[in-house]
């Protein structure tokens, strides 16, 4: 008996001696990924306003007129004043997520981007714990600190931090809903069903296409669930309460605009920039996208000339659906260039050749680990009854969007860090192999 408890009592503090060193070396990686983010956003000019006309031109005139109490109002392309400059006025152009965070840093420091920008570096900090906490639930301890790890000084996560844009809070958005959903399927309460639904519509409201994600969360939780239907329930209330989230943001764009907005009215801008000419036949924009006012000339009169946001989205998204329908040859080339431009690790040559180089260093070997675990991992996730397979529908929700819209690194960059964790567990996995080949090779020599 002695003996029992004398082992017992070994385990336990084995145990508590590996929680303490876990513990210590994801603060390392905290403190160290917090670091590289603000060296990486002091070096690219902490205060540097936006270029203007850019996207976060945009956020930033949203947030600015919040902040000042004038309501979700600012610039949007061509809604323009007599003497030619763009025009302040309410607008649902872009998803309210992010000019909301920033609003809220501006009412309590100023105007001030370097605020912004520190707290873009905190949440991607904070990402590298949700990234540890996802790849624990998924495939334990090993494979969770050295996903981390990665992500810690991963180099998009470190561009991204420094650059004002919508990003780093749906990323982090995101990682926390598929942290929460993997808590919600081990104990499968109300409080972690509505917790999951109410992050997954604020990721809806920072960008509109985590409405895939919305679809995508129903078969998992039927899947998942399905011996219990009461649970079934459950899973399906985070997509009924992730929409939910958009009634007020809706309800506020019907009384401006009187029209039907859950989103924004940036839609056009993107399905008439992926559907064109230009995208069909210029080499140079293979798989990608471009802006319909200054690059289709055809079409520019028709989109200025309502000098209104809404009508101009309703004409982009009608020239856009003429288009596509008048050159179905065209479907099949554009869903396979954007495919492939999502995941190459080889930039275009105009690429600044820093980039280029980083990308292939970094991505290229994370792409190949990623590809060959992605099937066998999603297989044994629902074989075993393993909620896992979340991560492979969250990668699955940006191959979408590509595909539909355009490849791009900002598209695949929210869920890259899903991306290292599978591809962490495939090299753990090629050691593991190895390693019991060697032992048993020594044995035999032995």
């Amino acid at each position: 008996m002695n003996n029992n408890n004398e082992i017992q009592s070994n385990d336990g503090s084995r145990s508590r001696n590996s929680r303490r060193l876990c513990s210590r070396v994801l603060l390392v990686l905290l403190i160290v990924g917090l670091a590289s983010r603000i060296a990486i956003t002091i070096h690219g000019g902490l205060a540097t306003p936006p270029v203007p006309g850019s996207d976060a031109s945009e956020y930033d005139s949203y947030a600015w007129n919040l902040a000042q109490g004038r309501g979700f109002s600012g610039i949007s392309p061509d809604v323009i004043k007599p003497d030619g400059q763009l025009l302040e006025h309410p607008t649902a152009y872009r998803a309210p997520g992010t000019s909301v965070l920033w609003a809220g840093l501006y009412s309590i420091f100023g105007h001030r981007y370097s605020v912004v920008r520190i707290s873009q570096c905190v949440l991607g900090a904070l990402t590298i714990l949700l990234i540890y906490g996802i790849g624990r639930k998924c495939f334990g301890e090993t494979v969770a600190l050295l996903a981390a790890a990665i992500y810690a000084v991963w180099p998009a996560a470190l561009l991204y931090s420094s650059q004002l844009q919508s990003e780093p809070l749906y990323t982090f958005l995101f990682c926390c809903f598929i942290l929460i959903s993997l808590q919600f399927a081990e104990r499968p309460s109300w409080p972690r069903s509505a917790a999951a639904g109410i992050l997954l519509g604020l990721a809806m409201l920072t960008r509109g296409n985590a409405v895939l994600m919305v679809a995508l969360i129903v078969p998992w939780s039927v899947w998942q669930f399905r011996r219990t239907p009461r649970l079934v329930v459950r899973g399906l209330a985070i997509s009924l309460l992730a929409f939910v989230m958009l009634v007020p943001w809706t309800i506020r764009n019907y009384g401006i605009f009187h029209s039907f907005i859950p989103f924004e009215t940036g839609g056009g801008d993107v399905l008439l920039g992926s559907y064109n000419r230009v995208i069909a036949s210029d080499p140079l924009y293979y798989g990608y996208w471009i802006y319909p006012t200054s690059d289709l000339p055809e079409y520019r009169d028709q989109i200025t000339a309502p000098n209104n946001e809404l009508i101009r989205d309703h004409v982009e998204t009608q020239l856009a659906i003429k288009w596509i329908r008048n050159h179905p040859e065209t479907w099949w080339y554009l869903a396979e260039s954007r495919f492939r431009r999502s995941w190459t690790p080889v930039l275009q040559s105009q690429s600044p050749k820093l980039y280029r180089v980083g990308t292939l260093l970094s991505w290229g070997p994370i792409l190949v680990l990623f590809a060959l675990g992605f099937f066998p991992s999603a297989i044994y996730f629902l074989r075993t009854n393993n909620p896992g397979w979340i991560l492979h529908l969250g990668v699955f929700h940006f191959v979408l969007t590509a595909i539909v819209f355009w490849g791009s690194s900002r598209f695949r960059y929210p869920v890259e860090g899903l991306c290292i964790i599978l591809a962490s567990a495939t090299f753990v996995w090629f050691c593991g192999i190895i390693g019991r080949r060697i032992k048993i090779a020594a044995w035999r020599t032995n």
